[in-house]
């Protein structure tokens, strides 16, 4: 019941958020825009999209080396496609994270170490992210009216950086677990100690951290070229440090969980930051649609990866873990 709830507010929010923006343009406008776009660039920026969703397999397989048993790349690709799937398709049904940790952990049953590993993985594609934004902004300096960008940016930045070092020192561990014992959640406190531990292993591992930041640096920044390839084939040319301040920002914007898949939230800030600019609302628009499809259909081919991993089991026990994680 609360999923379908969850479900209702964003499809609710997606939709109100739709109406605003495109009241705000000019469809003639919008239509030629579209009509003018040429297809080559944007099918070289879903391309480039994919390459970058590959390095990240590499990451992934680095990061799991000191905790499990790393699966083979072919199986991690098609596990990252599923993620995809889930991520973009299934929102409110399993997060596609959910669904790595699942699989990747299933043949050993090692999911502490599958969930370390898998967030860890995200945690390095974070970190390359902010620092990428904040070297730009510093280079760079951007100004929204009625927005601190660089407030925005760097604030983020502290609070990803202290959450981190929350995670990695054994005091804050154990400040943590002791709380949770006082307050008779036990069992709670037991699975955080058999995730942190996975996460002391890493701490004592700064080659295997450095290298899944170094791909995540190069990751990154393919996501970020994907955006400005797409932006060369609606004839947006602006220059690139502008892609390099904004698109970390409309990324963190659309990971906030009010709307589906991000939509909605993704075009509105495409809209306000390329706006600033001096791009028209048209193009920023198109510009923000053009991302989001892309995305979308990268998602597409997990969901026929799906239907070689599947069994019968996997949706009770993926809902299960689910519930544990949240």
């Amino acid at each position: 019941m609360k999923s379908r709830i969850f479900v209702l507010v964003k499809l609710a929010v997606t939709t109100l958020m739709f109406v605003y923006l495109l009241r705000k343009i000019e469809f003639r406008q919008f239509s030629a825009i579209l009509r003018n776009a040429q297809l080559g660039i944007l099918m070289a920026g879903f391309l480039v999209i994919w390459i970058a969703h590959f390095i990240v397999i590499f990451r992934w397989r680095l990061l799991m080396r000191p905790l499990m048993t790393v699966p083979s790349v072919a199986t991690l690709f098609g596990i990252y496609c599923i993620g995809l799937f889930f991520n973009l398709t299934f929102p409110t049904v399993v997060g596609g994270d959910v669904v790595k940790i699942y699989y990747a952990g299933r043949p050993t049953r090692s999911y502490a170490q599958s969930f370390a590993s898998t967030f860890l993985d995200r945690d390095a594609g974070m970190l390359a992210m902010m620092i990428i934004a904040c070297i730009a902004i510093l280079i760079h300096p951007v100004y929204v009216p009625g927005v601190p960008v660089a407030l925005i940016i760097w604030g983020v930045f502290a609070l990803f950086i202290f959450g981190n070092i929350a995670l990695f020192a054994p005091y804050f561990h154990r400040l943590l677990t002791g709380l949770l014992r006082r307050l008779r959640l036990a069992k709670i406190a037991a699975k955080i100690d058999t995730i942190s531990s996975a996460f002391q292993i890493m701490g004592r591992q700064p080659g295997v951290l450095l290298g899944a930041l170094s791909i995540s640096f190069v990751n990154q920044l393919l996501v970020i070229l994907v955006t400005w390839i797409l932006a060369m084939g609606l004839h947006l040319h602006l220059s690139f440090p502008y892609f390099l301040v904004f698109v970390p920002v409309i990324t963190l914007i659309s990971m906030i969980p009010i709307s589906l898949n991000g939509m909605g939230l993704r075009e509105y800030s495409f809209m306000s930051l390329f706006g600033s600019t001096g791009v028209p609302p048209e193009s920023c628009i198109a510009l923000g649609l053009a991302s989001s499809l892309v995305v979308i259909l990268s998602s597409i081919p997990g969901g026929i990866v799906y239907l070689f991993f599947r069994n019968r089991a996997d949706m009770r026990q993926l809902s299960e873990m689910e519930n544990e994680l949240s």
